[in-house]
Formats: C-alpha cells, sequence, structure tokens
C-alpha cells in the first residue's frame, strides 16, 4: 500500500467467540484521532457493562497514532495482539474493542493472547475494509449531445460519480482518482473538441 491510500473500515462492524464459555466480543469502526477511538471505546463499554474487560488498539495515521491496552488482563495478551491483527491487515484509521465476558474458567496468558487475536480478526473480517486514496474531484459542463460519449468514457478511469444534473448541460459531478484526475480531464477536452472545460478541485482523500 502506497502512501497516497490506505486500508480503513467503511463502518462499524463486529463479531464475537465463546472460547471455555468466556465471551469475546470483537467491535471495529473507522476513527480519525485518538478523541475519536477512545470515544468508542467508551461507548462499547458502556454498552457492554457484564463485560470484565475492554481490551482496545486503535492505529491512526496522525501523529502518536497507535495505542494498545490490555484493560487489565495480563501484560501483553489482549493490547498488543489485537494492536498486530489491524497492523497485519494494513488497515488504519481504526479502532478495535473486544470485550471478555468471562465465564468462571481461567484461560491462562497464552489462551488469552489467542483469543483476544481471534476476536479482533473476526471483527475484521465482518467489517467492510476499503482502500481510500488521493482524489480530486471533477466538475464538468456539457452539452447533450456529447453525454452518450462520456458514458462510455467514464468506465475507463478510476472514479465514484457523485451526481448528474440535467438542466440546460449535463453537469457530472466527479470524485477521480488523483493521479488519473488530469488525464481524464484532457480526454474530455480532447474528445468534446474543446467544448467542454473541466473543473479539478482540491486533493481528498476517498473510497472508490
Amino acid at each position: 500500500m502506497d502512501q497516497q491510500s490506505y486500508r480503513t473500515p467503511a463502518g462499524e462492524a463486529g463479531d464475537s467467540i465463546t472460547i471455555k464459555k468466556s465471551q469475546f466480543i470483537g467491535r471495529i469502526a473507522p476513527a480519525s484521532s485518538p478523541e475519536e477511538a477512545m470515544a468508542f471505546v467508551e461507548r462499547v463499554r458502556g454498552e457492554l457493562r457484564d463485560a470484565r474487560h475492554h481490551v482496545f488498539a486503535y492505529d491512526l495515521r496522525c501523529q502518536n497514532g497507535q495505542r494498545c491496552s490490555d484493560d487489565g488482563e495480563p501484560q501483553g495478551t489482549g493490547g498488543k495482539p489485537t494492536l498486530e491483527v489491524l497492523q497485519k491487515g494494513g488497515i488504519t484509521d481504526a479502532v478495535i474493542v473486544v470485550s471478555r465476558i468471562f465465564g468462571g474458567i481461567l484461560l491462562g496468558a497464552g489462551g488469552l493472547l489467542r483469543a483476544y487475536s481471534k476476536a479482533a480478526s473476526l471483527a475484521v473480517a465482518a467489517a467492510d475494509i476499503v482502500t481510500v486514496c488521493a482524489c480530486r474531484q471533477v466538475v464538468v459542463a456539457l452539452p447533450y449531445d456529447f453525454y452518450p460519449i462520456v458514458e462510455n468514457l467514464l468506465p475507463n478511469y478510476p472514479l465514484r460519480q457523485e451526481g448528474c444534473d440535467f438542466l440546460e448541460q449535463v453537469t457530472l459531478r466527479l470524485t477521480v482518482r488523483a493521479d488519473a484526475a488530469e488525464g481524464l480531464c484532457a480526454d474530455l477536452v480532447e474528445r468534446s473538441g474543446g467544448r467542454v472545460t473541466p473543473r479539478l478541485g482540491e486533493v481528498v482523500f476517498s473510497h472508490l
């Protein structure tokens, strides 16, 4: 994964596993700051009050963007393996919480490590993990007779169509991968014989 793209959950997701009567509930969410990540941790803590431990880890693109916690479990048995699930999956701007509802049977350090890692992995597997990349917004107004040509052209480019207005002209609003945006604009100008003038916006990060 290059610096212009990264993998992240599109939204919240979760799953659970029961091991020796203890239930391990893994939940994942997108987060762009430590404050947002910790707000999710506290929300899960409030929703699952029966759980003795709420192990968590987050990996963010911002400065000081990694943290993990065993939340009272033996050192290294919860937070670190949860963080490793994110790192090995190449997932960032994300937080995972694994809540443990104790079932009365001790698992030992090795058993806990495997259980937390498994629950975190299940949360990731349940999530819609998307690739976010550097994009640019493109707005182009075009004559109606040129619209069918553009319709056939757009599938050749990495983009998402945000909207289309049919008024005096057809106005398209597109999110295009940054490294392809200028090429698309040049293609539109050339194919229209200079009749259209696409407008390029600033670079934003988005999934296509």
